[in-house]
């Protein structure tokens, strides 16, 4: 395989190590047909071929047209290497069956949440020694990267995209409140008083969240990091649920004060998270909570005017933890041959962070953005150095289509974050029994929030202990 040259990160120039994966066989009994022999070296000069999930549709022409030229130039570059790209996208309903059956892409993105599950059930190739050996995947943003490595610190993956958890809000609301958007609430204490003065002036809902489909235990659990409580700890292989903490509690009692304190939670409780972002792009809602990525969903698919789109800093509480994050993670295949592992590698470092530390892929994916009406110059999490993210910013510029300045509060916020991961260990099933206590303290006005979080906590302690 030919090394590709790139530019520099950090003053750092890159190239694939051609040295031995560690890639990952079956683990806990999983049985996924493995292929990757573990120690085994690349063979630089080796025709492989590999498919890569994520095809663009055929609706998305400019962002078709590009992918179909990158796969071009990148096989012009390494001309042993043949890309065979195919619309699959990870689906945690069927992804273990087309695992076992052979059928899955080489490479495709799969979200924080899965990543730890897929690494315990051995269904992610162990990339470590290329990620150790190779100047840009070993300089990559600390922040986000652990989520990708085991307890023992072995990488099962490349962070391509990340985001914290944010307050969404509507600017045009705010001000019909008389409210500063440019201003918005940064604790707990100016959420509340901001929601009833939007619920009082307004008459729309000053703030809610959605609490079917996990994401309302998504929600509590990123409230409760803010309020200084984790809802698991770790020793070792056992894994304690911590849900009846004081964070979590107070997070409840927040709530508690929205919906029957000040009457600003308006009359939907069960919203999921399509619903709330039909009343957020409607103008119904003067602020929620999720995840910073929202834009594209309420405003370029529900049409929300950009400039009513607000984006601040997750509430801080008195002894935060870290605010949630999460993101997209280019996972690969344990069924893959090294040789197949090297390629795919360096097909993701060039079509996904080439253009953090390239001018020329910077501005064709800059454009090609533009041309399908999509935005460019988001708030992101930066995958990168922030120094390089900087250089980045300063090649797209003229084709930011999106106003920054509406987010300079969460975008400050960003190099001083401390991002915490989501839990490790059945994330989804505790965000399910955590639903229902948000429905509970939104419903009725004497729910006892520590009744019903013990009763939560037992419940996934013991789906935990039972695997």
């Amino acid at each position: 395989m030919r090394q590709r040259r790139w530019s520099r990160v950090g003053g750092v120039v890159s190239s694939l190590a051609l040295v031995g994966v560690l890639a990952t066989g079956c683990s806990d009994g999983a049985d996924t047909g493995a292929e990757a022999q573990v120690g085994t070296a690349c063979d630089p000069e080796a025709d492989v071929t590999i498919t890569v999930g994520e095809r663009p549709t055929s609706d998305q022409a400019a962002t078709l047209e590009a992918w179909e030229n990158a796969i071009a130039a990148f096989e012009e570059l390494h001309p042993n290497i043949t890309i065979e790209d195919e619309e699959t996208k990870y689906d945690v309903s069927t992804f273990s069956a087309l695992l076992v059956g052979g059928t899955l892409p080489t490479t495709l993105q799969v979200p924080f949440t899965d990543i730890q599950a897929l690494i315990a059930r051995g269904q992610a190739a162990d990339i470590t020694t290329y990620v150790e050996g190779d100047e840009v995947l070993s300089q990559l943003n600390p922040q986000v990267a652990g989520v990708t490595q085991d307890a023992e610190g072995h990488t099962f993956g490349v962070v391509r995209a990340a985001y914290t958890m944010g307050l969404v809000y509507d600017r045009a609301l705010f001000e019909q409140a008389g409210l500063d958007p440019d201003a918005p609430p940064a604790t707990w204490d100016e959420v509340l008083d901001a929601a009833a003065t939007i619920s009082e002036k307004t008459g729309e809902t000053g703030f809610i969240i959605p609490t079917t489909g996990n994401v309302g235990g998504w929600l509590l659990t990123s409230m409760a990091y803010s309020n200084g409580s984790l809802v698991q700890e770790a020793d070792g292989d056992t894994t304690t649920v911590t849900l009846d903490t004081p964070g979590m509690r107070e997070s409840l009692e927040f709530l508690h004060d929205v919906r029957w304190g000040q009457d600003a939670a308006g009359d939907n409780f069960l919203h999921d998270n399509n619903t709330i972002r039909d009343d957020l792009a409607a103008g119904y809602v003067g602020q929620s909570l999720n995840g910073a990525n929202l834009y594209n969903s309420v405003v370029i698919s529900r049409g929300m005017p950009a400039e009513d789109f607000g984006l601040a800093p997750f509430p801080a509480g008195d002894d935060a933890v870290g605010v949630l994050g999460g993101g997209n993670i280019q996972w690969f295949s344990p069924k893959a041959t090294p040789d197949q592992l090297c390629a795919a590698l360096e097909w993701t470092k060039y079509y996904f962070l080439d253009r953090y530390v390239d001018e020329e892929a910077a501005t064709t994916w800059a454009e090609s953005q533009v041309a399908d009406d999509l935005p460019v110059g988001l708030p992101e999490v930066p995958v990168v150095s922030q120094e390089q993210y900087e250089t980045f910013l300063g090649w797209i510029e003229p084709q930011v289509n999106v106003p920054r300045e509406n987010y300079q509060a969460y975008i400050d916020s960003l190099p001083d974050a401390t991002i915490v991961a989501e839990p490790a260990v059945k994330a989804q099933e505790l965000y399910a029994a955590l639903d229902p206590v948000a429905q509970a303290v939104l419903t009725r006005e004497d729910a006892d929030p520590a009744e019903l979080l013990q009763a939560a906590q037992a419940q996934v302690q013991d789906l935990v202990d039972a695997g």
